[in-house]
Parts: C-alpha cells; sequence; structure tokens
C-alpha cells in the first residue's frame, strides 16, 4: 500500500492549509450571528415617523420592514457622506482615520432617525462595518431618486455574505475530510473503523477506542514508495 508515504507526506499540507482557512470561516459565523442578533434587538425601538412600509424580503433577516418616510429621512440628509466622515471621525477607528464612512459615524449622523432604518441602509452599501464614501454617496443618491430600493440592495447584501461563507465552510470541510484521511491513512492504514466508514465504527474491532491500538511509526518498507 503505497498510499501511506504518500499520505504522510501530504498530511502537514492539508492541516496547515485547512486551519488557515478554517481560522477565517470559523471567526466569521461568531460574528455573523452577533450581527443577526444586533439587528433583532432593534425592533420596536427609537423614533419612527410611521405610514407605509417599503416591503423588505424576509431573506434580509430583519425583524420588521422598514417605515418609507423613515427611510427618506435618513436618505435626505442634509449632510454628505463626506460631510458624515468630517464631523463624526471615529477615534481608535482606522478605517475612520483612513477616511472610510463607518457605521458608527452614519449612526451619530442620524441619530434622530429609526435605529433599524439606518443599520438597514447602512448595510444595503454591500459593507458592514465601513464602506467607502464614494461608494455610500452612489447608493444614497439612488436612494434619493427611489427609497424603495433599499430592500433590494439590501436582500443582495445578505444573499453576497451569506454565500461567501457557505462556499468557505464547503471547501474547509473538503479540506478537514482531505486532512483526516491522509491522517488515517498515514498512521492508521489498518484500523478496521476505516474500512466502510462510518458502519464499522458501531463494531467493537472499529470503534473509535481502538484507534490506538493500530498506530504506526514508521512505514513498513513494502508500504514505502518505489524509488
Amino acid at each position: 500500500n503505497e498510499g501511506m508515504e504518500v499520505a504522510r507526506n501530504s498530511f502537514p499540507l492539508w492541516l496547515f492549509g485547512a486551519a488557515g482557512s478554517g481560522g477565517v470561516a470559523r471567526s466569521a459565523l461568531p460574528r455573523l450571528i452577533d450581527e443577526y442578533f444586533e439587528v433583532q434587538a432593534l425592533k420596536g425601538v427609537g423614533p419612527t415617523l410611521g405610514g407605509p412600509t417599503i416591503g423588505v424580503s424576509p431573506l434580509a433577516g430583519y425583524p420588521e420592514d422598514l417605515r418609507l418616510k423613515d427611510v427618506e429621512l435618513i436618505v435626505n440628509n442634509p449632510l454628505n457622506v463626506d460631510a458624515i466622515v468630517q464631523k463624526y471621525p471615529i477615534e481608535n477607528n482606522f478605517l475612520s482615520k483612513k477616511g472610510y464612512l463607518t457605521i458608527d459615524a452614519f449612526q451619530l449622523a442620524n441619530a434622530k432617525a429609526n435605529p433599524l432604518a439606518v443599520r438597514a441602509i447602512f448595510e444595503s452599501f454591500q459593507k458592514n462595518k465601513a464602506v467607502e464614501p464614494q461608494v455610500a454617496q452612489r447608493f444614497l443618491d439612488e436612494y434619493q431618486r427611489d427609497p424603495t430600493s433599499v430592500k433590494k440592495n439590501l436582500v443582495l447584501n445578505k444573499v453576497l455574505v451569506y454565500s461567501a461563507v457557505a462556499t468557505l465552510l464547503f471547501l474547509l470541510g473538503l479540506a478537514d475530510v482531505a486532512t483526516a484521511t491522509d491522517f488515517y491513512r498515514g498512521w492508521f492504514p489498518d484500523w478496521p473503523g476505516g474500512l466502510d466508514f462510518p458502519r464499522n465504527l458501531l463494531s467493537s474491532e472499529g470503534n473509535v477506542f481502538t484507534i490506538p491500538d493500530y498506530f504506526m511509526v514508521d512505514v513498513p518498507p513494502e508500504r514505502m514508495v518505489p524509488r
């Protein structure tokens, strides 16, 4: 079985590759969960002008629809994006110092508006924490012409974010499988649990507690790659 030596050589590559990408993917999940609950907590919070709603899709994950008048109040703020960035610098924020529009600055500039609507409009910029001023201004100009277009861009942002994380987690899963397979083939190739996996895990010979019994320190000569 020449695969034992090959598996030992490729195992470190898969291990470090999966660890690097895994750190990015796994750190993204708690952040997304926190952001979801932050949005949910804004339900019924703060002032609202009432009136008709704009019809935000449930795919956006928002606890309630946005009022058209609340959206109009924000997008028609007399301060443009550059003015907001200059007037509301955020201390200890690197992107704010670099001239980006942060969500904190946007919230300060719209302190009298509905908090959920403020959050929704900022997230519709396709960024969650900071955005280039020209990008934000382009979206706001669009919303001044048609405030209801917020809902389209908001859903698009959510779809892009969740799709990116799902793709990363899928690729991470493949890397984890490859890592585990090489570990098994490289050091425990005779472990019965690896044959007809996962059915053999239920057998007395193939359960996980028997794995140490099949550990091989060295690759037997008959399993080495011919040179």
